[in-house]
């Protein structure tokens, strides 16, 4: 009785402690804690946590293809509060010379079941494209598609139920569109080891109500 108590308290200890994580991008610092300068690209400084950004998701039509990438504070565009710290945004020379709307790419390593984000400075543009979000499962099947409901200042766009993503395509804006992007705040999908561990721990249960 008390090797079988000891057991199930470990599993339940192990499990609880490998459970669904939620984590926040917020362009300050990077997956270690270390600060992210003014004006730095963004690429893999979430690398640690298996989160790579790259830039281009769409191409043709009037997708750009030199879309600029840059954590920034001082370089934001209209609706930006100081109080955000650095944010995703394209550099006044990227911006000015990219061939048309931007578009970016979030690649999660381990799948996520909601997503939220920050977006700043969303006006519509000449093109009248709403920054969206694009969501894709491990194949790269669309699994849900989801824009910004306001116009200006800061909006946020808050995801769920729309089952496991392990890609989130982000345009944000247009051509005339001086977007920032900020607090993208996801969780991911429990380990297997962690869903494995609880289902063993029934099997313990279920053994001693016996």
């Amino acid at each position: 009785m008390k090797i079988f108590a000891i057991g199930a308290l470990a599993i339940a200890a192990i499990a609880g402690s490998a459970s669904a994580a939620t984590r926040t991008i917020n362009f300050d610092q990077d997956a270690l804690g270390n600060s992210i300068s003014d004006l730095t690209g963004v690429s893999t400084q979430y690398a640690a946590w298996g989160v790579n950004f790259t830039p281009n998701a769409f191409s043709g039509g009037g997708w750009a293809s030199n879309t600029g990438m840059t954590a920034t504070s001082t370089d934001v565009g209209g609706g930006y509060n100081p109080s955000l710290g650095n944010v995703l945004h394209a550099f006044n020379a990227d911006w000015l010379n990219e061939d048309g709307d931007p578009s970016f790419l979030i690649s999660f390593s381990t799948g996520i079941t909601s997503i939220s984000l920050d977006v700043i400075g969303d006006t519509g543009g000449r093109d009248g494209l709403q920054t969206f979000v694009a969501l894709y499962d491990a194949s790269f099947v669309n699994i849900g598609f989801f824009d910004a409901s306001g116009i200006g200042g800061v909006e946020n766009i808050s995801l769920s139920g729309f089952g496991t993503a392990f890609y989130a395509a982000i345009a944000h804006g247009d051509f005339n569109d001086w977007v920032g992007i900020d607090n993208i705040t996801y969780t991911e999908v429990p380990a297997p080891g962690a869903l494995a561990l609880v289902g063993l721990a029934g099997v313990f249960a279920g053994r001693r109500r016996r």
